[in-house]
């Protein structure tokens, strides 16, 4: 047999696997879902999944790092567009607040106490933070050379800004379950305008 297809197939299981238990946490929570739950649903025996997999808490963590994949991968596609640095940092925080709502697992996982006991989280936490902070700092060192953004420290306003949109996660998204797609999109326009109101330089 091909070694590529073994591996390919491999890789097909692995995704399977991690695309199943990512609906469960997400559904049910990590603690409340089983190996028993995700070899059901994946519909193979549960010793299958330890051959991928050494526990329930490596698939978590392999969950938690693809989610967190899938946000970061989107943020940096919008660092690359020819668009100007308020534009930017608008469809930023726009795709931001959007991704990170729908990706629950990573969200539950940053912002819940409970899961403090994952050493993992520390690392991704620390990770994202300083990643984020970087890509809004370039945005607004580009706003600052074109002349659009009335800052004197774009690392400092990078820090303020990212530690404002990590406040505003829980209450943005408290209503979820009630709150349409429209109406969330509403919430957020009102977030950019208070963020930026004194960020853009006026006539």
């Amino acid at each position: 047999m091909d070694q590529n297809n073994i591996s390919d197939n491999n890789e097909s299981v692995k995704n399977a696997i991690l695309e199943v238990a990512r609906n469960l946490f997400s559904k049910y929570g990590y603690k409340k879902t089983t190996m028993e739950d995700i070899a059901q649903a994946l519909g193979k025996g549960k010793s299958s999944l330890y051959y991928y997999f050494k526990n329930k808490e490596d698939i978590f963590q392999a969950v938690i790092d693809w989610e967190e994949d899938i946000l970061f991968s989107s943020l940096r596609e919008i660092i690359q567009e020819p668009v100007s640095a308020d534009k930017k940092m608008e469809k930023y925080i726009e795709v931001r607040m959007e991704t990170i709502r729908e990706l629950e697992n990573y969200h539950k996982a940053i912002n819940t106490d409970s899961n403090s006991n994952f050493d993992f989280l520390d690392y991704i936490k620390g990770k994202s933070e300083q990643e984020e902070a970087l890509m809004i700092e370039q945005i607004m060192q580009e706003g600052l050379n074109s002349n659009i953004f009335a800052i004197k420290n774009p690392q400092m306003a990078a820090i303020a800004i990212s530690t404002a949109l990590k406040g505003l996660e829980i209450p943005l998204f408290r209503t979820k379950p009630q709150m349409q797609n429209d109406d969330f999109k509403v919430q957020l326009k009102n977030v950019l305008n208070i963020l930026f109101y004194g960020l853009i330089k006026r006539p």
